[in-house]
């Protein structure tokens, strides 16, 4: 097995939770039914929507809390140091609301090197009073991410109203106020509206932009709410998903994460298994759309990262994490230690 000659790893993609002690989705159940798991998860799928618990898998690690030392046992085998956690679905029934997951992170023991919050970028010009607070909340907000994920099939759970949301005059406004306060874009949507991350990278190239869970092809692996429910389906899926790869590419200012690649709605069905999947099938699973995204962007453009706990249904932090230094050897040791480590590091400015 590969061994990854490296001091230290980044993780640059985790979600903390604490499910009944912050305003999100899963605090109201946490709150009723958190005395019993079993109790809880019954609720949920009562409860929740459909696409919701297609999405995240119903045996899913957002109904438990996933704090710090939650994902240092995960990593203890895996070298990582500092981690950078994204937003993770703080209610904001107010655009200030956000800011409160900033403060939240800033009162951890074990705090994010890096921080990517949450704004509502729909507000154009004046996202800019949200934008500050954040950075006056902690001195580790790098960057902002308003996801766009929507797919054409209704049973994939939305991530945004608007399918051609990044295209609005309003979120495009709002969009240009990242470069005015420095921070960066993470940018996640669906394999199907690549075409719109480029679009929106050539049209205001001065925001550092990461295309997140490398692009996201619904299906790929399987069959997912009848995405991909044939070879030929997964073909197709296959191939505009390269297609979409290579215009977001085309932007040189643009990374990409190797990572989200086992959450449920990519199709390989693990989050249903009996056992998880040991090293040697997820490099074979896997291996095509790392290879391609390396291949695409070069090694100085990727970063490894983890979508913990989301990815955490399907498969342990530690096989992941060997099978990424696996399908990455051949690179070579610097090319691994900049998809481990130095990608992340200069593009968060850690």
């Amino acid at each position: 097995m590969a061994e990854l000659h490296l001091d230290e790893v980044i993780d640059p993609h985790i979600h903390l939770f604490d499910v009944a002690g912050t305003p999100r989705p899963t605090q109201p159940l946490a709150k009723m039914f958190g005395w019993n798991d079993k109790v809880l998860r019954t609720a949920a799928k009562v409860l929740f929507p459909k696409p919701t618990m297609h999405f995240f898998g119903e045996d899913n690690n957002l109904l438990s809390d996933y704090m710090p030392p939650d994902y240092r046992a995960d990593t203890a085998s895996s070298k990582v140091g500092r981690y950078v956690h994204i937003e993770a679905g703080w209610k904001d029934k107010d655009p200030l609301d956000p800011v409160g997951e900033t403060e939240w992170l800033e009162t951890l023991a074990d705090p994010p090197a890096g921080i990517v919050a949450h704004a509502d970028l729909n507000l154009g010009a004046a996202v800019a009073p949200v934008l500050k607070a954040h950075k006056a909340a902690s001195s580790q907000v790098r960057g902002i991410r308003h996801t766009l994920s929507v797919h054409v099939n209704p049973a994939v759970m939305p991530f945004a109203e608007d399918a051609d949301m990044s295209r609005t005059a309003n979120f495009r406004k709002g969009y240009e106020q990242l470069a005015e306060h420095e921070l960066s874009y993470d940018a996640w949507a669906y394999s199907t509206q690549l075409s719109q991350i480029a679009e929106l990278a050539e049209a205001i190239p001065e925001v550092p932009m990461v295309l997140c869970h490398a692009g996201t092809p619904v299906g790929y692996g399987g069959d997912f709410q009848g995405v991909g429910a044939t070879e030929a389906a997964r073909n197709q899926i296959a191939a505009q998903w390269r297609n979409g790869m290579l215009m977001v590419a085309a932007q040189p200012h643009v990374r990409v994460k190797l990572s989200g690649l086992l959450m449920p709605v990519l199709g390989f069905g693990y989050e249903n298994a009996a056992t998880k999947p040991g090293v040697p099938e997820l490099v074979d699973k896997l291996g095509p759309l790392v290879r391609f995204c390396i291949d695409t962007f070069g090694p100085e453009r990727c970063m490894v990262a983890s979508n913990f706990p989301v990815d955490r249904v399907s498969a342990n932090y530690s096989d992941v994490f060997d099978a990424m230094v696996e399908l990455t050897a051949e690179d070579g040791q610097a090319a691994q230690a900049q998809m481990f480590a130095g990608t992340a590091e200069s593009f968060y400015r850690l």
